[in-house]
């Protein structure tokens, strides 16, 4: 659940909202732009719709600043993997206005970035996908360490942020850099686990249910804030999903629907009942790690 309680007493309100404002680090002048944004749909990639109700999230902060800018839809972009995606946004062509990745110094850098831990931070609860009847070469699994002894390998995206924090953990990793290869490497044996978010898992579990299953005793664990890139040409969107992520968080309806959409899944997973292997992911940027100490934000099993 999160920390966060639906009410709070006006000062509470205003400490936070100070907190979020001062932690977040687009600048306030992107926030006075308002009315040259176009009223066009939003394209934003289009795994960010597949894969987890990232969708939703970005809709709810259009709708909450439509008084300030054109009511908007949110659109998604032909198929494409994510080093061609982050492609698409560096080049502003019209093909992608926005992405939600995992933080990354390399895409904070080159992005302008609304650090606002989309969907809690669940990227960092992490569960296998596993071949079926595999389970238990998993059962005495405790630590990494025992991971690794085991020569259990995980599956990841070539270009995924994550796959470096998995690296740097030591724990094996296979690579592709297509998705969908992904989910016949797991089935060829070339890996053991896709390790996959917990906003994630679940659609890609039933849309391959025949052939994998949800590994049910391991929890993967690191802080791995999902944040909004959109690029450094157009900082009026950034200002408005960041206005309208704040207005949502303060009002209540950010939790509201975060609970909507997740809360079967969350209870499916169990993850509060799992054994937990905790990582470092030492890659993340001091901006993103100054977002810790703000528990509003973050979901705790």
């Amino acid at each position: 659940m999160f920390c966060l309680t639906p009410i709070f007493s006006a000062r509470r309100r205003i400490r936070l909202r100070l907190r979020l404002l001062s932690a977040l680090l687009l600048p306030t002048a992107l926030l006075c732009s308002a009315f040259s944004a176009s009223a066009a749909d939003v394209v934003m990639w289009n795994r960010n719709f597949d894969t987890a109700p990232v969708d939703a999230i970005l809709a709810l902060a259009l709708r909450k600043t439509r008084d300030l800018y054109p009511a908007t839809g949110v659109a998604r972009t032909e198929p494409m993997e994510f080093d061609q995606a982050i492609q698409a946004l560096r080049d502003n062509d019209g093909r992608m206005d926005i992405i939600s990745a995992a933080a990354s110094a390399t895409l904070e850098r080159d992005f302008l970035t609304v650090r606002f831990p989309v969907l809690g931070g669940l990227l960092g609860k992490r569960v296998c996908l596993i071949r079926r009847g595999d389970e238990a070469r998993f059962r005495d699994v405790q630590t990494a360490f025992d991971f690794r002894e085991k020569n259990l390998r995980i599956c990841q995206g070539e270009h995924w942020p994550d796959t470096s924090v998995l690296i740097r953990n030591g724990l094996p990793v296979a690579t592709s850099e297509e998705y969908r290869q992904l989910f016949s490497m797991l089935q060829n044996k070339e890996c053991d686990c896709f390790l996959r978010g917990a906003q994630e898992i679940l659609p890609e579990y039933e849309a391959h249910q025949q052939q994998v299953m949800i590994e049910p005793q391991l929890l993967f664990t690191y802080t791995q804030p999902g944040y909004f890139y959109v690029n450094k040409n157009n900082p009026q969107l950034a200002g408005r999903v960041e206005l309208g992520l704040l207005r949502a968080m303060d009002d209540g309806s950010y939790q509201k629907l975060f609970t909507s959409l997740t809360q079967s899944w969350l209870d499916e997973l169990q993850l509060s009942g799992r054994t937990v292997i905790p990582l470092n992911n030492p890659g993340l940027s001091p901006a993103s790690r100054s977002l810790q100490s703000l528990s509003p934000l973050w979901y705790q099993p």
